[in-house]
């Protein structure tokens, strides 16, 4: 087969299925942007000399764990939707005689690219929205906002590593999903 075919297929099947991918991408990229943002308030040292703002610190770090939690039930409960609505589309690779390990390839190319773009458009929006969110906070707590868009290494990296995992988890869950199945049941 020729190199690009698995990956045509992959893109060709996300196409198709925009009705269902659309609403799947926007979910992850909005957990993505609100796990950003509650990170960025979370690790921004700037909070710390508000009035209050050790309790606001401390409100935000046990937000984190609440909104990871939430990430995970709610991209797993969302994947699995997904993949309820693409069981007769496999099936029917499964039919004319694709093996599973190749339709498991078609998968991980699928899942690969919901996840980049997810990730990319959660982290732009949750760039823009912390500045928004951190004014209203500043507001709120009558102290003076820096000047200009901050962006937090720290919370970067614990996004992007907390829904590298989750997305890993879920590819996973996927590529167990159509390797248990039997072509009937597809």
């Amino acid at each position: 087969m020729r190199a690009g075919f698995y990956p045509h297929l992959a893109m060709t099947g996300i196409r198709k299925n925009k009705n269902f991918y659309i609403p799947y991408i926007l979910t992850c990229a909005g957990m993505v942007m609100m796990n950003y943002i509650v990170n960025f308030l979370a690790t921004t040292p700037t909070i710390d000399n508000m009035i209050g703002g050790d309790t606001v610190k401390g409100m935000l770090g046990f937000g984190r764990y609440v909104i990871a939690l939430f990430a995970v039930i709610f991209l797993f409960y969302t994947n699995s939707f997904l993949m309820k609505r693409r069981k007769k589309e496999i099936g029917l690779y499964n039919i004319l005689g694709m093996e599973k390990k190749h339709i498991g390839k078609i998968l991980a190319i699928e899942n690969t690219a919901v996840s980049l773009c997810s990730i990319a458009a959660g982290l732009a929006c949750g760039i823009l929205f912390s500045k928004l969110i951190y004014l209203f906070l500043s507001w709120a707590f009558g102290t003076k906002p820096p000047f200009g868009i901050e962006i937090s290494p720290e919370a970067v990296l614990i996004t992007l590593v907390l829904f590298g995992i989750l997305f890993v988890m879920t590819m996973i869950s996927n590529q167990m999903s159509i390797h248990l199945a039997k072509p009937i049941e597809l």
